[in-house]
């Protein structure tokens, strides 16, 4: 039952008249489980609340704990109860992201550092801290609304990781070292180390670290997100208890400044006497909160896709969350998204509907208005060691590539990380961004662009050539080479396919002239670096004796090597629409330079015939049945749907073989010359003409006609029994071309 329905139920009958029901008290039981999930899951999230504060609002900057503290509790009830009902992954708590609050810290020390250097009181440097982290909410619910608005939301996945982790990681090491420093009340610097070795520094640092140890510990259990609202607060009572005992001024220092509970602000008021200056001066950590925020909202959406197996609309999320956390900005809301542990343990608590997640809302705004001070109850090294475990978490997820090939993205993930930690967010922007330019750059070179390199001896070009051709193209067949080029030729891999090339053509005791066709049909781009490896490529074939073809390239890329005269005019390479007439061309290129050209140097047609039939039979065949026409340039053989009652023998000239395609286009799918059988496939079959075949230029044929053939068959029957034989070997040719053709291509 959804939770309309359940409302709607709930308001016309009443709660005793629903339990009354049939499955009323499943429903009862079920909406009740849900409720208590998201009530116990939401002490996690105000764990965070309050130790997201004190991290950001540590040392002199104390003041504003509590406007903090306002922030982030007032923004996870109120943009959980907007998100819970719309949520594509429901039950769904909000509360404030560990990767943004780490930047948020860095912020706050930027712009306190400036203001307390203008000589700031505490107050105004934590009123300047404030406004700089309504700026930043701002402009990231802003950000994270418009990527889900214009449908952009998806686009975020493909930020490369190695910048995303980098980021999260960094962010994961800045929580671990502001954990120590709300812990024990102290940055752990070597300045600093000395007011660590009193006794009650040292225990404030080990309980830190031994509580986060602990729950580093609880998530390998099983028992995992379950059991952490009750280690917390056992944690609390524990510690409460050893102080108590130690009595005395045992105590002291191991509590922040009491606050009197969370105080309201608003932005717009606070707004007098801030110095723009200061806050300009921020600005690229404000941007980095935006971005952050983003990948961390990305990364917990698929976290929770792949907890729960469904699957999220991350427009629709990245609408409600940004959308959310701008509403809350006027009246004081820090920005805030996903809880991935919180609502993992909603899960672990059997929680499953949209009234989960309502119900911790509900619960925090109530915890809020009501005044209760979080400060004085929870002990430093409480929120501290949930801080080190938080950032530990971040650490290992963000450094979590797996795999031996992945050790590239890892080893730029740490350094993106360095950067960050050491020399700042945009030295770490600029590096991570450079970097993973440069390894993508690497890693696609690595492919090759070369996708495939036969011979013509392997693949032949859609023609059917008298035996003798056959035959010399199949002995020079090597001196024909086909390549097929894929993706985008850049300068990462077009020295390499020069390279390549040359080494794929090289002679290999074949000489004379070479043809190298490159179909780029599967060519994405290509940038100035490529062009100028083709530009050398084209001098290295002029005196190579090597002929480029370039074949299926689009528009852009003719364009490109045109205007660099490596085709078209003067140039020594040619361009063709598809690969087939390319390698048309290069073959007939090839005859005619090795004394194949149909003319003088191959045999006529009376020849041609006698070695298929012998002299006698050829003389006796063509005498008396075959029928001798000639055709003039465009003339119609065989039409499509005709039927099929003769059988043409090309005597000269050429012929092509044409089937309908898309739009009406019509596709030559194979030419014939002379020394060739055509129509015999329909005029065996006694079927329809399958094709159109047409005379491409001035052609002679010699038909048989079906009345023929059954006079030929009567009259001379070992003639007929001849020719019968000669058909079945050409059609075997065929099938053998088109066996090697496949084979080529597979």
């Amino acid at each position: 039952m959804s939770l309309f329905n359940w409302n709607d139920m709930r308001q016309r009958l009443g709660w005793r008249e629903v339990a009354a029901l049939p499955g009323g008290p499943r429903v009862l039981a079920t909406h009740a489980r849900d409720a208590v999930a998201g009530i116990v899951a939401s002490f996690v999230t105000l764990a965070h609340c309050l130790s997201f504060s004190a991290l950001i609002f540590a040392g002199q900057l104390s003041v504003g704990l509590p406007m903090a503290l306002w922030g982030f509790m007032l923004a996870t009830a109120l943009v959980t109860l907007m998100s819970a009902g719309r949520t594509t992954l429901p039950p769904l708590l909000a509360g404030p992201r560990n990767p943004a609050v780490a930047v948020m810290a860095v912020l706050a020390a930027t712009v306190s550092a400036a203001a307390f250097e203008k000589g700031m009181s505490a107050n105004a440097a934590a009123h300047h801290v404030l406004v700089a982290l309504a700026i930043a909410s701002t402009l990231t619910g802003a950000l994270i609304w418009a990527l889900g608005a214009f449908r952009l939301g998806q686009a975020v996945r493909f930020v490369p990781y190695p910048v995303i982790g980098g980021f999260l990681a960094a962010s994961g090491l800045l929580l671990i070292l502001g954990g120590i420093r709300v812990g024990t009340g102290a940055a752990l610097t070597w300045e600093t180390l000395p007011d660590l070795l009193p006794a009650s520094g040292f225990a404030r640092l080990a309980v830190t670290l031994i509580f986060a140890a602990v729950l580093l510990r609880l998530r390998r259990t099983s028992l995992g997100a379950e059991a952490l609202p009750a280690v917390i607060i056992g944690a609390i009572l524990v510690v409460e208890l050893a102080l108590w005992l130690a009595a005395g001024d045992a105590a002291a220092g191991w509590h922040l400044a009491t606050t009197g509970g969370a105080q309201a602000w608003s932005p717009l008021a606070s707004l007098g006497g801030i110095d723009w200056k200061i806050l300009g001066a921020a600005g690229v950590e404000i941007v980095s909160i935006a971005g952050v925020s983003t990948a961390a909202l990305l990364l917990d959406v698929s976290s929770l896709e792949v907890q729960r197996r469904a699957q999220a609309d991350m427009d629709a999320e990245f609408r409600t969350s940004g959308g959310a956390n701008l509403a809350v900005v006027a009246i004081g809301g820090l920005s805030v998204g996903h809880a991935l542990n919180p609502s993992r343990l909603i899960d672990a608590l059997g929680g499953q509907g949209r009234l989960a997640g309502l119900a911790g809302g509900t619960f925090v705004g109530v915890l809020l208005l009501s005044g209760l001070d979080l400060a004085s109850v929870v002990p430093r090294p409480v929120l501290g060691g949930l801080l080190v475990f938080l950032g530990a978490g971040v650490v290992a997820e963000a450094l979590k590539v797996p795999g031996r090939r992945s050790r590239p993205e890892l080893a730029l993930t740490l350094l993106i990380m360095g950067a960050i930690v050491g020399l700042g967010y945009l030295t770490g922007i600029v590096l991570g961004m450079i970097g993973a330019c440069l390894l993508f750059a690497a890693r696609y070179s690595r492919i090759g662009v070369i996708r495939r390199h036969v011979t013509r001896a392997e693949l032949a070009a859609p023609v059917e050539r008298s035996p003798e051709l056959a035959r010399l193209l199949a002995d020079q067949g090597k001196r024909i080479h086909v390549l097929w080029l894929t993706g985008f030729l850049f300068f990462g891999s077009s020295n390499g396919l020069y390279e390549s090339i040359r080494e794929a053509t090289a002679s290999r005791g074949l000489f004379g002239r070479r043809w190298v066709v490159l179909d780029c049909s599967a060519v994405t781009g290509i940038d100035a670096s490529a062009i100028l490896s083709f530009q050398k490529l084209a001098n290295w074939a002029a005196a190579s004796d090597v002929v480029l073809v370039i074949a299926a390239a689009s528009q852009s890329l003719v364009a490109e090597l045109a205007a660099a005269g490596i085709i078209g005019g003067s140039a020594n390479g040619r361009h063709f629409v598809t690969r087939n007439e390319a390698l048309e061309w290069a073959e007939d290129e090839l005859a005619r330079t090795a004394g194949g050209s149909t003319s003088p140097g191959m045999p006529d047609f009376e020849t041609w015939l006698a070695r298929e039939l012998g002299a006698d039979a050829s003389r006796r065949l063509i005498a008396g049945y075959l029928e001798r026409r000639e055709l003039e340039a465009d003339e119609i053989v065989c039409a499509l749907g005709a039927q099929a009652d003769t059988i043409e023998l090309v005597a000269s000239g050429s012929v092509a073989v044409i089937v309908p395609g898309l739009g009406g286009r019509s596709i030559r799918v194979r030419r014939m010359t002379g020394g060739t059988v055509v129509g015999e496939m329909g005029f065996f079959r006694r079927l329809p003409r399958a094709a159109s075949v047409v005379a491409e230029e001035r052609t002679i044929v010699y038909v048989l006609t079906r009345a023929t053939y059954g006079r030929l068959l009567a009259e001379e029957p070992a003639l007929c029994a001849a020719f019968l034989h000669f058909v079945v070997r050409a059609l075997s040719d065929r099938v053998d071309a088109a066996n090697r053709e496949i084979t080529a291509l597979l």
